[in-house]
């Protein structure tokens, strides 16, 4: 009773104040925002601007626009900007009512926010102090409004990302006094995703779908929790591009590319939305993953009109696969050499390109359609294509790789010890290599022993992965490898 005298009483407090009013034009703007619809939010925010001018959502929305024209577009010019109006939109959140559980969330999502975009453009020092100084604003406000359900998304995604740090960073966070586990931000997200809607906080329902798609798919080893995020999905999400692209790529790694390759060839499009050229990317790489003749125009779509340049070594490599699987070498070294002259190497997969790129080794055919299968869901077809190979032909990388990819076949069909079998030999082969293979092979029985309930073991392999002297993917496993530990330890205190 007392907890809906308390919502009730800030109602009242909210709507005679007008300083933090989410309108219906506002939670219209908010989505279409995350629909990346900015020009139709803009027309809403300024209607609400004219006849609320006090109201201080429109600010946060408008910083949205901002971020997500960043984040989207990574256009360092359009930051450069953009980053002139933050001092304004910060100016004005902060002559907001501060007796108000808005007025620290608002704070700490613009100092989110742009932490992220910084992060893109290399700006770590000042993210660094503007992710800490949102986890203590939104750490504050749950002492004084606990409950306060806007909070808890920048919390889910603030306690996974401090759970996942690698040991050797710990004290960082730690010296932040910034702390938080992968669970725990899991566990805010679906709270929030669960109670949004009916508790009249409709908007934050797409913000914690989409993160917690992330989390899911980077963050845990079970894919089945990414893949019973798809019953949260509606027929009207389809027209949101933000969770067009987070349920894409839970498609296509849970084995239902056939259904991402539906969806990505579906999507609205037009010139009321904002250009989001890295559905292009993911179309490319769900047809290529099932072979399909015409990947290769998705990809040619993406490096033409992305402004940006994450992602583009690692197109530009699959444009050489393309080729390669067509059987013209001449058209995947022509590719290979756009690999190390555009973008940069700030994802892992463009790091992977780049290492390729430079080595001058052309990938085993045999090897490579088996993995790119793989990364389909196409399991038997891509263990049929290994059983014809032939290792006599295999170069040093290619004998750590054979077994390695055998491990993957196996572990997504079930076959447990077989993976088992062979993610040991790829360790065995690849332990004082720098290929991503044995690291991602200790990971990979890392998360089946943890699955079987084996704790032991699975310290064991999470252990052995990062202590491999992996160059690839090197950030991404290490971040899987810290996060199966820091599960292993909750785990074994919920048993005591």
């Amino acid at each position: 009773m007392k907890r809906f005298l308390w919502l009730f009483l800030l109602f009242i407090c909210l709507q005679s104040s007008g300083q933090y009013d989410y309108s219906s034009r506002c939670v219209e703007a908010h989505a279409h925002i995350t629909s990346l619809r900015f020009d139709d939010a803009g027309i809403l925010l300024e209607a609400e601007r004219a006849e609320n001018p006090e109201n201080l959502i429109p600010v946060m929305l408008e910083n949205y626009i901002d971020f997500l024209t960043i984040i989207v577009g990574e256009d360092e010019a359009v930051f450069d900007s953009l980053e002139n109006l933050r001092p304004e939109w910060a100016r004005q959140l902060k002559d907001g009512d501060k007796e108000s559980p808005w007025y620290r969330t608002l704070k700490a999502q613009m100092n989110l926010q742009w932490a992220f975009a910084r992060l893109r453009f290399g700006e770590y020092f000042t993210a660094a102090r503007e992710i800490r100084k949102a986890y203590l604003l939104l750490e504050e406000n749950q002492e004084l409004y606990p409950g306060f359900l806007p909070d808890k998304v920048g919390l889910g995604i603030l306690y996974a990302l401090v759970g996942s740090i690698p040991d050797n960073y710990r004290w960082i966070a730690n010296l932040f006094s910034m702390y938080g586990s992968v669970e725990q931000g899991r566990l805010e997200l679906y709270e929030v995703l669960d109670r949004a809607e009916a508790e009249g906080y409709p908007y934050l329902r797409n913000e914690a779908l989409f993160l917690l798609s992330f989390l899911e798919l980077n963050l845990q080893p079970d894919k089945n929790k990414a893949q019973d995020l798809l019953a949260y999905y509606r027929g009207d999400d389809s027209r949101n591009l933000m969770l067009v692209f987070a349920k894409a790529r839970i498609l296509m790694l849970t084995a239902h590319n056939d259904e991402a390759i539906s969806l990505l060839l579906e999507y609205p499009k037009g010139e009321w939305y904002y250009p989001f050229y890295h559905l292009d990317f993911l179309t490319g790489l769900a047809k290529l993953n099932r072979l399909d003749d015409d990947a290769n125009l998705f990809f040619l779509r993406f490096t033409t009109n992305f402004k940006g340049n994450a992602y583009v070594k690692e197109a530009y490599q699959k444009l050489a696969w393309y080729w390669l699987l067509q059987g013209n070498v001449d058209k995947y070294h022509d590719y290979m050499t756009k690999v190390r002259l555009y973008g940069d190497d700030y994802t892992d997969g463009d790091k992977l390109a780049m290492t390729e790129a430079q080595s001058g080794e052309i990938p085993n055919l045999c090897l490579l359609k088996a993995r790119l299968l793989f990364d389909g869901g196409y399991y038997h077809f891509a263990d049929s294509v290994l059983d014809c190979s032939d290792c006599q032909m295999f170069s040093d990388r290619d004998k750590i790789g054979f077994p390695y990819r055998k491990g993957r076949i196996a572990h997504a069909m079930g076959e447990y010890d077989l993976a088992i079998y062979w993610y040991d030999q790829a360790m065995e082969l690849g332990r004082e290599q720098a290929y991503y293979f044995a690291a991602n092979a200790a990971l990979q029985a890392g998360n089946i022993r943890e699955s079987q309930e084996n704790f032991e073991l699975a310290e064991i392999y999470f252990k052995k992965c990062l202590k491999m002297p992996t160059k690839e993917y090197r950030t991404s496993i290490n971040q899987k490898a810290r996060a199966g530990l820091n599960r292993l330890q909750d785990k074994r205190k919920a048993q005591h």
